[in-house]
Parts: structure tokens; sequence; C-alpha cells
């Protein structure tokens, strides 16, 4: 499912403190399936998700702990 999601786009992201930032994703990390940063799909540990902000009528996106700060 995740393969079918790797076109990039442009999207309006709003991030958790109010601004508005342009970002080139990839559909998977548009609907919040992938890290922003770096593109690791959901799972435990390091790889456990964090949301970071929202596209307006698409969803929540995240990062995975290892890129918001957590270890890896």
């Amino acid at each position: 499912m995740i393969s079918s999601k790797q076109t990039v786009s442009t999207y309006a992201v709003m991030l958790g403190g109010g601004t508005l930032e342009t970002m080139e994703l990839s559909a998977a990390q548009a609907e919040g399936f992938e890290c922003l940063i770096c593109k690791a799909q959901c799972s435990t540990g390091a790889e456990a998700f964090v949301p970071v902000g929202r596209i307006p009528s698409v969803g929540s996106v995240f990062q995975c702990v290892a890129c918001s700060g957590g270890a890896r």
C-alpha cells in the first residue's frame, strides 16, 4: 500500500506552532503513513510517531520519535 503512495506533491502544512509551511511530501507522508523527515513507516520505539501538524482537508502529519529529538 505504501509503495503506491510515493508520488510527491506540494502541500500547505500547518505545523504545531501555528506556522504554515509549503512542503514537498509524498502522499504517504501527507496521509500520515511515513515520517515527514526520514520517511520511516510508523512502528514502535524510535520509529513511533508523534504528531507535528496538519494538512487542511488531508489530516495529521507526523515525525518519528528519532527525528523529533528522541534516541536512535
